[in-house]
């Protein structure tokens, strides 16, 4: 006989009580690891329908954590971004740049790339850009969400009367030297 049929055989129940519960915290070990392969399958099938992401494919950092090689080279990319993209469509051109100080808008500096502040808004306003206008990444409301939450915020600020183009003139050029007050 082998060791089981030897517990089998003993008399008394609680050898067989002892089978039973091995039994059944067996079979409960055995749903639980069901459970982990069901759920480790979905994970791997969401993970396959994802985009891949092609390697160098990811967001540059925070201009203000480049280093001085990377920064010039992510200005200059800015710097286009803003003067072809942002500011004909969004910021406007001829009198709309010149604001409305009576209306309390600052007009829009056509050095604004001299102002720290500037730089930085607007270089997170690219990358927010980057990532909600892409409907693919962010779904259809994503384009609603970048106007909402990140364009508006940054071209109230950067033109209120005390951002840091509120002492520049679109005529006369950008006045540097003044710090903006903080939001």
């Amino acid at each position: 006989m082998t060791s089981t049929d030897d517990r089998l055989a003993t008399e008394g129940g609680t050898h067989r009580d002892g089978l039973f519960e091995r039994v059944a915290h067996l079979q409960n070990a055995m749903h639980r690891l069901g459970a982990d392969v069901i759920r480790l399958q979905t994970q791997l099938t969401e993970l396959a329908a994802a985009p891949e992401q092609e390697e160098g494919d990811e967001a540059p950092p925070f201009i203000f954590n480049m280093s001085r090689d990377a920064y010039k080279g992510e200005l200059a990319t800015l710097v286009t971004w803003v003067n072809e993209f942002l500011v004909p469509v969004y910021a406007g051109t001829g009198e709309d740049l010149h604001g409305d100080r009576a209306a309390g808008r600052a007009p829009w500096c056509p050095a604004w790339w001299e102002h720290h502040e500037a730089v930085g808004r607007l270089h997170a306003l690219r990358l927010a850009y980057e990532e909600l206008c892409d409907t693919r990444v962010s779904g259809p409301s994503g384009p609603a969400v970048w106007h909402r939450d990140h364009l508006d915020p940054v071209l109230e600020r950067l033109r209120s009367p005390r951002g840091p183009f509120a002492a520049c003139s679109a005529t006369t050029g950008h006045r540097g030297g003044t710090r903006s007050e903080p939001a």
